[in-house]
């Protein structure tokens, strides 16, 4: 649905602009046209022009940049346009036209109601005061039509669509047969029929809908541009009718017309992969219908097609997912090509050229794609292309800034230009992509051109001797020689289909495929949702906890929820490694949760049977010592860079008691308190930062300098923009994506005793995206985090065992930031010692977590 162009001249820059593309051009246009402006005296009769051709060019320019700016001055000399041309006169008409389709095209950027209402009353003002018969009115009853169907599909309201649809038929019906923009025309009023069906289900719209898209057809010469979209939209209203109706002549019809639309579209041309998806969709709708073989396969092929086209990412993504879904069932020979293909696609639709907030936003509805295809791979008995698929398929958001952060020193010596085109390249997407959700927009086409520019330079890159496999997603191998010896990583992977956990353990070559036989993915949702939306929201938080103060029921038990994972996911996990029981708890190895899905939201490390029932060898922590990490790879890297690591002798404690417009938490002054007393006499050097001297720029300077940070304060979860969660300090938040801005290099540890640093977000499990994920990314090699709030009154405790246990195993030379989960393994048992097994107990020791190595 398409505008007609505004009737005014445009200079020979602007002409050359719209065949060129270059900006250089629009800026001069726009410039010549400024100063025919200046030059123009008031009220003289040519000025109107000027005026409108200023505005015209700022339009051209919005849509290439996308720049705001453009659009509203845009907006302005076209009104200005109007306000200087007398009543009556022969190009108002124009004028009005183009102003309503300035605050038309405002509208579908910033979605304002009023900038819609404002294009729609001018369209209606050009067509008052256009003679009836003159050859420009249809036109204008097509754009006015066009910005009813807009303000409908934002508000739902059945009198602009019935406008929508009595304006095309104006615009149709005015317009004569050997026009070249009746099609068009004709198309638009038969869209607006369909924009009615969908919201009152008549079938007479889908009727008259159908009539008038065939018109569309049969008017549209057998080599125009614009017939395979015709073909395409007759295809798509014969599958909604058959969708309604079970008419298996509709789905035929749908059929024919979508293979019309693939045989009418040029080869390469961007629109083919629609046109593959939707004949995919209507083979696949008659195959549910008759179960004859030849239309699946042909419904796989036809996904095929579209998935390997030119194209919109995200629309090539749901094409392999879905032919990968039905090849599982009725081709198995090539349904691991059809995974592979998706899981590729993903990163295209997570967006280097985008900013992360739109990274996550591009990757809802696609969350279950990296289940399906694992258990696949499972079922085939390929546990190496499930953890390559575990690998590739999560945690888009940290992998793809890391790999713009990635170190090319051997590029470097081979090619010094190139290496430094790179990180120029590199640098500019990192900047863009860690720009905020709120922050002003700039030209989203420059970064399009560097992420273009940056899969150029890795194509010519990879192509120098021995840099094949640069940046390339890690093979199996590769992760499974870089693992720390000290224990396993245990990866999980939460399906409908089934559940199973793979284990890669140094000096074994091949992950390890461990069934969960007993668990499934309706129990697990249901220990998230007894965890996260009765057993905590129904707790009452009390006065100094730091978070939000809430008062709900008595919450369900607890002990619950550590059982089953105990019995059903983590002693399964346990006996297929043949662990056992060590009374004495300096024997333990450690172990690395990689949880995926809903278990990404509860304690594996806290797994077992407490109280009464206890017996050695019941609970996680009689075996192992627990850290999670995101990825495999996340943690091979944050292990080799503890292996050229030394104590650190540099701790910034930052303390916030009484934040501004929050409760207080005492606790917070004596927790930082006695933990400069007790770095006295050490070789640790100890900042504190409290109060008003704890302002968000003199935090993020002094975590440059330092290399380990320990932070007593508010924090807040984000549940709609887990980027924007924070650290509560004396001057506002400070926010995981300003953290992810650092590039520090060598730094140890970040201790978060806050309120849900390490709750992610619930809609995206498998991206983590939550402060030690984000602190991890930032650079930090370990974190400890809380899963929920924790209580003000014991986070002094733990911190001082904590690092008390730090200072006495290895001495007063430094804090070892490997030695991190031990000391908080420790920490925890002191505190479970003082605290008895009650669910009060459990809800202040369980919610602590370490992250890294």
């Amino acid at each position: 649905m398409g505008m007609d162009p505004p009737s005014s001249s445009s200079s020979s820059y602007s002409r050359r602009f719209e065949h060129t593309g270059n900006l250089h051009d629009i800026d001069r246009a726009i410039s010549h046209h400024q100063s025919a402006v200046e030059s123009t005296s008031s009220g003289h009769a040519n000025l109107p022009t000027c005026f409108s051709n200023l505005g015209n060019s700022y339009l051209c320019r919005f849509e290439h940049t996308g720049d705001l700016q453009d659009i509203d001055r845009a907006i302005s000399y076209h009104q200005s346009a109007v306000e200087s041309t007398p009543s009556g006169h022969v190009d108002l008409p124009s004028w009005f036209n183009s102003l309503g389709s300035s605050y038309a095209r405002r509208f579908e950027r910033t979605g304002d109601l009023q900038d819609i209402d404002h294009a729609i009353s001018h369209h209606q003002s050009a067509v008052k005061c256009t003679a009836s018969g003159h050859p420009d009115l249809p036109s204008w009853f097509n754009n006015l039509g066009n910005s009813y169907t807009r303000r409908f599909e934002c508000t739902g309201n059945l009198q602009d669509i019935d406008c929508a649809i009595s304006h095309h038929q104006s615009a149709v019906e005015s317009t004569p047969s050997s026009h070249p923009d009746l099609p068009s025309r004709i198309s638009n009023l038969a869209s607006s029929y369909t924009r009615r069906y969908e919201c009152t289900g008549d079938l007479q719209d889908v009727e008259h809908a159908i009539s008038h898209h065939q018109s569309a057809v049969k008017s549209t010469p057998s080599s125009h541009a614009n017939l395979p979209s015709h073909f395409s939209n007759l295809g798509n209203l014969y599958t909604r009718r058959f969708e309604r109706t079970g008419d298996l002549q509709d789905i035929d019809h749908a059929i024919s017309y979508h293979q019309s639309a693939v045989e009418s579209t040029p080869p390469g041309n961007a629109n083919l992969l629609g046109c593959f998806k939707n004949l995919g969709r209507s083979y696949q709708l008659r195959f549910q219908c008759t179960h004859h073989l030849p239309d699946v396969q042909n419904s796989i092929a036809s996904y095929r097609r579209a998935a390997e086209a030119n194209g919109t990412p995200s629309i090539r993504l749901e094409s392999a997912r879905l032919a990968a879904v039905l090849s599982s069932v009725h081709d198995d020979s090539r349904c691991l090509t059809d995974f592979a293909l998706a899981i590729s696609l993903l990163s295209e639709v997570a967006g280097s050229e985008q900013p992360i907030h739109r990274h996550r936003a591009n990757l809802h509805g696609h969350y279950d794609l990296v289940g399906s295809a694992v258990s696949t791979a499972l079922h085939c008995d390929k546990a190496d292309l499930a953890l390559e698929w575990l690998e590739r398929g999560r945690c888009l958001v940290w992998n793809q800034l890391n790999q713009l952060r990635t170190p090319i020193d051997n590029l470097c010596i081979i090619s010094p230009s190139l290496a430094d085109h790179f990180i120029k390249v590199a640098s500019a997407l990192e900047s863009y992509a860690t720009r905020s959700a709120l922050s002003i927009p700039s030209s989203h086409t420059t970064h399009a051109l560097h992420a273009t520019e940056y899969r150029q330079l890795l194509k010519e890159i990879r192509g120098l001797p021995g840099f094949h496999n640069f940046l390339q997603p890690p093979k199996a191998t590769d992760l499974l020689s870089s693992l720390p010896s000290d224990g396993p990583v245990i990866i999980f992977n939460i399906h409908n289909t089934q559940c199973d956990a793979l284990a890669v353990i140094a000096g074994i070559d091949e992950p390890l495929h461990i069934p969960l036989e007993n668990f499934s993915l309706v129990q697990a949702e249901q220990l998230q949702k007894a965890l996260q939306f009765d057993l905590l929201k129904q707790r009452e938080v009390k006065d100094g906890d730091r978070a939000v103060r809430r008062y709900f029921r008595d919450p369900p038990s607890m002990s619950f929820v550590l059982r089953e994972l105990w019995c059903k996911v983590v002693q399964p996990v346990l006996e297929a490694l043949a662990y056992s029981y060590h009374s004495d708890p300096s024997n333990r190895s450690r172990i690395w949760w990689c949880p995926t899905g809903p278990l990404a939201f509860l304690p594996l490390h806290a797994a077992g049977i407490y109280g009464s029932a206890y017996q050695p060898g019941s609970c996680v922590s009689d075996f192992v010592v627990s850290s999670y990490t995101p990825t495999v790879r996340s943690l091979n890297d944050k292990f080799l860079a503890s292996s050229t690591s030394s104590r650190c002798t540099s701790l910034v404690l930052v303390s916030q008691p009484n934040t501004p417009g929050l409760s207080t938490i005492p606790s917070a002054r004596k927790e930082v308190h006695a933990l400069q007393e007790l770095m006295k006499g050490t070789a640790v050097d100890t900042l504190l930062l409290e109060d008003d001297k704890a302002t968000r720029e003199k935090v993020k300077a002094e975590i440059k300098s330092r290399s380990w940070v320990h932070f007593a304060c508010h924090g807040v979860q984000d549940v709609h923009q887990p980027l924007e969660s924070g650290l509560c300090l004396h001057d506002g938040r400070l926010e995981l994506l300003e953290i992810m801005k650092q590039q520090i290099p060598k730094l140890d540890l970040a201790f978060l005793p806050t309120c849900q640093t390490s709750k992610g977000d619930l809609k995206l499990s498998e991206e983590v995206v939550h402060f030690p994920a984000g602190m991890l990314a930032a650079g930090y090699r370990g974190v400890v985090g809380t899963m929920w709030s924790i209580s003000d009154m014991h986070g002094p405790e733990f911190a001082t065992e904590f690092y008390q246990y730090l200072l006495r195993e290895k001495g007063l030379e430094g804090l070892d930031s490997t030695q991190a989960a031990y000391a908080l393994d420790y920490a925890t048992r002191k505190v479970r010692e003082s605290l008895g097994e009650s669910d009060t107990a459990f809800l202040t020791w369980v919610p602590y977590v370490h992250f890294g190595y």
